[in-house]
């Protein structure tokens, strides 16, 4: 079949697609907020001073939690969150909550140490200006060092970003459930279409690759978009 007729069925599945990239971007975007939720913190916990037990314990488990994530494939993570940790929802009715909690914690782990350096890369004498007209560590820290910090930091946030977007991929290998019935995300709509449509299997695999290029895209420009704003704000 030629591959103008095997993108022409393809296509005849748009709603199938479109369904598939909602879903894909509802795991990405929720897992980068919970994963920058969870980066804030344990970025936090990283620079706090550590002057009591408890910020020391704390502290241990913060690099506990990174070593961990980072030193993992994102494969093997999802399908521990989906076999074992977070097995009661494998069969539930909604499981898209799985691979969002899985992604989220996996880029919390990044974000912890993009938020850690991009602060650390301010210049000390910012936090001792701020100290020395009396505000306190954590003021100085919110109104001083974090909005110097957040300049540096958009960049690698928006890779991470990107990073976590294409890694959605991996979703496909495991079933998602919505409202009990099965439902795909934007790679794995691609086992299903083969399955309608046997001939369009390569099509179908442009087409996806496609979607995933022009979101990079649109990314790329947000991100541009902003660090241009930020290059106006300081003239």
């Amino acid at each position: 079949m030629p591959f103008g007729e095997q993108l022409k069925l393809v296509f005849e599945y748009k709603e199938l697609l479109f369904a598939s990239l909602g879903y894909s971007m509802i795991i990405a975007f929720t897992a980068v907020i919970i994963g920058f939720v969870i980066g804030v913190i344990c970025a936090g916990v990283k620079i706090a001073p550590k002057g009591n037990i408890i910020v020391k314990i704390f502290d241990k488990i913060v690099d506990l939690y990174i070593t961990v994530i980072r030193g993992t494939p994102m494969l093997v993570q999802l399908f521990l969150m989906y076999s074992i940790v977070l097995v009661s929802f494998k069969y539930s009715d909604n499981n898209l909550i799985v691979p969002i909690i899985s992604f989220g914690i996996n880029s919390g782990a990044y974000m912890a140490e993009i938020i850690r350096s991009g602060i650390g890369s301010v210049d000390n004498g910012q936090m001792e200006a701020g100290r020395s007209l009396g505000l306190g560590w954590f003021t100085t820290m919110w109104k001083v060092v974090i909005p110097q910090a957040i300049k540096v930091v958009v960049p690698t946030i928006f890779n991470e970003i990107i990073i976590l977007v294409k890694e959605t991929s991996v979703v496909s290998l495991i079933a998602l459930q919505v409202d009990g019935e099965q439902v795909y995300d934007l790679f794995g709509i691609v086992e299903k279409i083969q399955m309608l449509e046997p001939a369009c299997y390569n099509a179908t695999l442009v087409v996806i690759a496609v979607i995933y290029l022009v979101i990079i895209i649109l990314l790329t420009v947000i991100q541009k978009l902003i660090e241009r704003r930020f290059k106006k704000n300081e003239r």
